[in-house]
């Protein structure tokens, strides 16, 4: 990221905040209540913006922030559209998000509700299919779903549990609630990131700790996610759990990650070439010995995990690797096929998941959405294109997707006729217009949209870290906020409402 300079004298109009309300053009800002002024609880937070003196310093650690990133080497590997690998520095904002925990309450009470729905739902899939027989959810769709395997029918998992570590991205609409706009039960990335927002904005913003109220720690996670980990040892495995994370390697886009996970709960991070299975067993190989992995935290798409049970062209699989597992020798987590759980087609069905699996109402709502294989609900969204955002099921990134009123009348028509070809690969959403927040930059402060990736992880309980990712559009006017687009991020802080 680029230092940020610091103006002379005792007015600079990039901290104006007439300035600022004059870009919250649409959608609520979270820092203001409904008349434009700042909340309590980010009050303290905006003094210090718009003072000289409360700028000045903000400014200089925002640039010690950037600098401290650089040094612990927290990196994202993004792919421009020429396909050429660009490595940066994950873009930071040291203005942190604050959420009340009553508000938060809500929020975990609703995630680890969601994440055991899915989980039955994704057990039953494999399973005696009750929900599809019944017609709870159309069989059709998750039957032709890239993430169903059939490999995993009747395969069983400790504790019912094939997704174990699960991130989830929410948004905030016009009135203020909380919405589920994706789930992220493959491979969801971003606790690293979250970790290590925490870790600079104490060491280059001290003074926020004492200016506002503390948030909740989230420095347990790596310790709560090996304790997770271990309580998906493989059942029928008597000796002592031990765990691995499996990354692609240093080109993955979130190999930081992968390499900060592993080194905080001080396991080995292992590449595929490091591995071996001999007798249904997988083996950590080295030239003097060979070491027992029971447990793999995996970092790779599933089809790449085993040649022999999925691609055969896979340049990274570990021949043997799926039949370990399914013997029962080998714990994978997530496990694979669990990708029906978070096909964007199947989306709309997860509240009657919730109902038909727990008989309970949601207590997170989705965001209304239209399934393109129907074809009234197809023809609506042929005929509204420029009013709708319209996603790829099989994309992830924010790529693959229209956004109706920002685009151009060739986008929509090459949309149209993907939709009408292959409607099974289109779902479509209104657009919302969520929520933002200040972030500096080097055209002052500027609000920009924000949404939430908490993590959920299920063992022996479910867990929940209070915070999360706060991931941050590139400019005050985009609607992405995708980290693999050059989204940005902020520290979460989830504050008690005593003492006001």
């Amino acid at each position: 990221m680029p230092q940020i300079s610091q103006a002379n004298g005792e007015k600079d109009k990039r901290f104006d905040f007439q300035n600022y309300r004059k870009l919250l053009l649409d959608g609520p800002d979270e820092s203001l209540d409904p008349r434009g002024k700042p909340k309590k609880e980010y009050k303290a937070l905006w003094e210090l913006i718009l003072s000289p003196v409360g700028r000045d310093r903000l400014l200089s650690a925002q640039n010690a922030a950037n600098e401290r990133l650089r040094q612990l080497g927290v990196y994202f590997v993004l792919k421009n559209a020429k396909e050429k690998i660009e490595k940066r520095i994950f873009p930071f904002d040291i203005l942190p998000r604050l959420i009340l925990k009553s508000e938060w309450d809500k929020i975990q009470r609703g995630l680890i509700q969601r994440t055991v729905a899915l989980n039955l739902f994704i057990e039953d899939v494999y399973g005696k299919q009750r929900i599809l027989k019944e017609k709870g959810v159309d069989q059709a769709l998750v039957l032709s779903s890239l993430g169903y395997l059939p490999q995993m029918i009747g395969v069983k998992v400790p504790r019912g549990i094939y997704a174990a570590i699960c991130g989830y991205d929410l948004i905030r609409d016009e009135n203020g609630n909380f919405l589920v706009l994706e789930d992220n039960l493959r491979i969801p990335s971003g606790a690293a990131y979250m970790l290590n927002c925490r870790k600079v904005l104490k060491e280059s913003c001290p003074f926020f700790f004492d200016l506002l109220k503390k948030p909740l720690p989230i420095e347990s996670y790596p310790t709560v996610l090996l304790k997770t980990l271990f309580d998906l040892h493989p059942s029928e495995d008597s000796q002592e759990p031990v765990a691995a994370v499996l990354t692609p390697g240093p080109y993955n886009s979130a190999y930081f990650e992968h390499a900060f996970l592993a080194n905080q709960m001080g396991i080995p991070l292992v590449e595929p070439k490091d591995l071996i299975v001999e007798n249904a067993t997988l083996y950590l190989k080295s030239k003097s010995h060979k070491k027992r992995i029971s447990i793999l935290y995996r970092r790779i798409e599933e089809s790449f995990l085993d040649p022999v049970a999925f691609r055969p062209d896979s340049l990274i699989g570990v021949k043997g690797l799926f039949g370990s597992f399914i013997e029962g020798r080998l714990s994978l987590i997530n496990a694979p096929g669990c990708g029906i759980g978070d096909d964007k087609a199947i989306y709309p069905y997860v509240p009657k998941m919730i109902r038909y699996y727990l008989n309970e109402e949601p207590i997170l709502r989705d965001i209304e959405t239209y399934s393109c294989v129907d074809p009234k609900q197809q023809a609506f969204v042929v005929d509204n294109l420029e009013r709708l955002v319209v996603k790829e099921v099989n994309q992830s990134g924010g790529f693959g997707m229209l956004i109706g009123p920002v685009s151009s009348s060739k986008t929509r028509e090459e949309f149209k006729k993907g939709i009408l070809a292959h409607p099974r690969n289109y779902i479509a959403q209104p657009l919302i217009h969520f929520s933002k927040l200040p972030c500096i930059s080097g055209s002052g402060i500027e609000p920009r949209r924000v949404d939430l990736r908490p993590f959920v992880l299920m063992g022996k309980e479910p867990r929940v870290v209070p915070g999360g990712l706060t991931r941050v559009a590139i400019s005050w006017d985009s609607f992405i906020v995708n980290s693999s687009q050059g989204g940005g991020s902020k520290d979460t802080w989830i504050i008690e409402e005593e003492g006001w």
